[in-house]
């Protein structure tokens, strides 16, 4: 199964992640249980395996890996590097460096988070209140030009205060006033009828109860004005894991196959809730919202939703 996109700003709905690992990896119980689950789950020949445990080994000689193999998921930290500061960073391993600049739902997830800010940017008038739930370190808003939308505040929430104070921090160093950050659970945020716009990303990636999702959706829609905007996205099925066709385009299969041997047999990964377009339609509907508007990236991996109020 070729797994789904990197990208959440919140996988500590389950507690506080630093953006450093918590202690030292145990690496020889790792590879242990790694080494087992390629022969009892995967049922591996031996050199695919030893392309696992050389991967699995690589993975440990640079941070974000680590850090990906102890929570298998990723924060607010880790998401603005995956986007914003981790490709260009000089002197990055062979392995990063294909993370980051060629993994098929790496370079959707990038290419997502420039449609947010596009559709946000041109949705923006004077005074509007704007959240981004969970914020992370709240790149999507801070980056956006307010300057033809004057006197706007924003509002950064999420579960995790070790994000916030990151976003907190980047919205001093962007220079960025009106900016008030609130720790809140997603699923539970309590407001009515108090943003003009909502942009969320990654939460519903990691929640596979439809339930816990259309509850997540509700709340945002309470949490709206009329005529108020959900920015939001979701990951689309890959080929192999839907009867269906899937919308998949134009990646290249050499590195589709390596991300899923990287993200799904090696670390992990929890980000595996996939929806079609016809399934999120009928949540947003079911939630409240009318006007629905899917914005595909060139893969189809990663979808854009504009849903309105």
């Amino acid at each position: 199964v070729i797994i789904g996109a990197l990208m959440t700003s919140s996988i500590a709905q389950a507690g506080n992640i630093s953006h450093e690992s918590e202690g030292e990896l145990d690496v020889a119980a790792m590879r242990v249980a790694l080494q087992e689950k390629c022969t009892n789950e995967l049922k591996l020949s031996e050199d695919e395996t030893e392309v696992r445990m050389g991967l699995f080994d690589q993975l440990t000689e640079f941070e974000f890996g680590r850090f990906l193999l102890q929570h298998k998921g990723i924060n607010g930290y880790w998401t603005a590097y995956m986007i914003l500061n981790g490709p260009t960073k000089p002197g990055l391993s062979e392995l990063e460096n294909w993370m980051l600049n060629k993994a098929p739902t790496v370079l959707a997830t990038q290419e997502r988070f420039r449609i947010f800010q596009r559709e946000t940017q041109k949705r923006l008038k004077p005074r509007m209140i704007i959240a981004s739930v969970p914020c992370g370190t709240m790149d999507d808003l801070l980056r956006l030009d307010y300057s033809s939308a004057p006197g706007c505040a924003l509002v950064g929430i999420d579960v995790d205060t070790g994000s916030t104070e990151l976003a907190k921090n980047n919205a001093l160093s962007l220079d960025i006033e009106n900016v008030s950050f609130e720790t809140k659970d997603a699923f539970a945020m309590g407001d009515k009828n108090r943003f003009d716009i909502l942009s969320s990303n990654g939460l519903n990636i990691y929640e596979h109860d439809d339930e816990r999702q259309l509850l997540l959706y509700k709340g945002f829609h309470t949490a709206l004005k009329p005529g108020g905007v959900l920015v939001t996205s979701f990951l689309t099925p890959p080929p192999m894991m839907t009867s269906e066709k899937s919308p998949w385009e134009g990646f290249v299969p050499a590195d589709a196959m390596k991300q899923k041997i990287v993200f799904a047999d090696v670390i992990g990964a929890k980000w595996q809730v996939f929806k079609t377009e016809d399934q999120i339609r009928a949540q947003l509907v079911k939630a409240g919202f009318s006007k629905i508007e899917i914005i595909y990236d060139r893969q189809k991996m990663f979808p854009t939703v504009i849903a309105t109020k």
